[in-house]
């Protein structure tokens, strides 16, 4: 009875949906970023939210402000980290290795995707640079950048709403104001099973390449 139970609980974690909520604000200096993850229909819920980046005028590097909250009370000054040029290309290097440690790594990740579902999804700008001629170029420039996503976005996933894009054009004066709400579901047993898939055909264990390819164009 107990490993019944056990086991039906573990199906029942694994078919469980999470859901994640992207929320990017972006108007002239102020940035706003947070993402939100709940499970059983918001019973449980934790935010992340995403450290404020900036250029160091003073020196060569980037500045990164964070706030942290307690009891839903904000900190009244904002915290600050200062990373040099060494440690970013540090990080990037970190994440170039895991890459190529992975074999075929796009191949899991295309599989995983395959199985996240958008059901919501908002992008507002207005963008302005005083010049009209100018202006134009750069609104177009932002459509395209726009569609590209939601190609990309419906592409590699499942694409399940009508994406509301607007851009605002403001030919009097210099603005840069955007709004961006994404909402993403996928079952925690998918998630698992692409960790597995990364850990099994990392590069160096005993798993070798040719039993990827037999099974990669396998489904879950």
């Amino acid at each position: 009875m107990i490993v019944a139970i056990i086991l039906i609980l573990l199906v029942v974690f694994l078919c469980m949906k999470l859901s994640i909520s992207l929320f990017f604000q972006h108007a002239q200096d102020d940035d706003e970023c947070r993402i939100t993850f709940s499970m059983l229909f918001g019973l449980i819920r934790y935010t992340v939210r995403i450290p404020l980046i900036k250029v160091d005028k003073e020196s060569p590097g980037i500045v990164v402000a964070h706030k942290q909250t307690v009891q839903n009370v904000s900190e009244s000054e904002p915290k600050r980290s200062k990373y040099n040029p060494r440690e970013i290309v540090h990080s990037f290097k970190e994440a170039k290795d895991f890459v190529h440690h992975v074999v075929h790594l796009h191949v899991i990740a295309r599989k995983f995707f395959s199985h996240v579902s958008v059901t919501k999804m908002e992008w507002q700008s207005k963008i302005g640079t005083g010049d009209a001629a100018k202006t134009g170029l750069v609104v177009g420039m932002g459509w395209s950048l726009k569609y590209g996503v939601v190609a990309i976005i419906s592409k590699y996933m499942r694409l399940k709403t009508k994406p509301l894009l607007s851009i605002t054009p403001s030919f009097q004066q210099a603005v840069s104001e955007t709004k961006f709400v994404c909402m993403i579901h996928f079952r925690i047993g998918h998630a698992i099973v692409a960790a597995i898939r990364i850990i099994k055909y990392w590069r160096g264990n005993r798993w070798k390449k040719e039993t990827f390819n037999h099974q990669a164009n396998e489904s879950y």
